[in-house]
């Protein structure tokens, strides 16, 4: 059983972000206003997830878990946007698309390929669903940033590869490249520092629960698999769907 936090060690948890408003200040970081907002933001939808996630697990409805995996991939991919500062039009839709299409694959085997759920189990799928959905974002945001930056410092390789007779294909496979090993270093170096460095998450959070800690040993091994799938899927689409505006990048200042 979990030992409870009351409102006083919430209280307390808040007042450590004092410290970070006094670094921000004393180092004219002046990000004050942003860590405020975030944090502000982050608790309201914490706390509305929380309410929310009671009434879900009851209904335990496999219409209204694919209602809320949307969602969560929508608003991933305005993220991802507003982030990046992508400006090409649609940017979100492809976005979209390349983590709709790699959470689902994934999530699909998860579920009923290695933890042999029966049905949607809002229990077991808005969580796990949540964990790739939004390292899936993280990801991309980084892997699109990346890619955009990368046409925008070799505008001319491009244009000479193009001159030369390279498809658009051949002549961006290098920022490809670049844009996707960007994506996937954040993963591989946290599941690098895995078990020794820090337990993750997931891990703790079951260990605290009171599940065996071999179990959580497992069920971590196979949530930072299924992440780092996620993670290379989605971001390969991405920029597959990405490459085919070359024109846009080139002519666009």
């Amino acid at each position: 059983m979990v030992k409870p936090i009351g409102l006083g060690g919430l209280l307390i948890s808040y007042g450590m972000l004092i410290f970070v408003f006094l670094i921000s200040y004393l180092e004219k970081l002046k990000v004050e206003k942003d860590i405020a907002i975030s944090y502000l933001r982050m608790s309201v939808q914490l706390f509305l997830a929380g309410f929310v996630l009671i009434y879900v697990f009851k209904l335990d409805s496999p219409l209204v878990n694919i209602v809320i995996f949307l969602f969560m991939i929508f608003f991933a991919s305005r993220i991802v946007v507003e982030r990046s500062g992508v400006k090409l039009k649609n940017a979100a839709v492809f976005i979209f698309i390349s983590i709709l299409a790699s959470s689902s694959v994934v999530l699909v085997v998860l579920l009923f390929g290695i933890i042999h759920l029966k049905s949607l189990n809002a229990r077991y799928f808005i969580p796990l669903a949540g964990m790739v959905v939004g390292n899936s974002m993280n990801s991309t945001a980084i892997g699109i940033e990346r890619f955009f930056s990368k046409i925008k410092d070799n505008r001319e390789r491009i244009e000479d590869l193009l001159g030369l007779g390279a498809l658009e294909e051949e002549a961006l496979m290098f920022v490809r490249r670049d844009a996707l090993k960007a994506a996937l270093l954040p993963v591989l170096a946290s599941a690098s520092g895995m078990g020794v460095v820090f337990l993750p998450g997931m891990m703790t959070g079951q260990i605290l629960s009171g599940v065996v800690p071999t179990q959580a040993v497992f069920y971590q091994i196979v949530i930072v698999i299924a992440i780092c799938l996620t993670v290379c899927l989605s971001n390969y689409l991405m920029v597959k769907m990405l490459s085919r505006k070359l024109n846009f990048y080139l002519t666009s200042g």
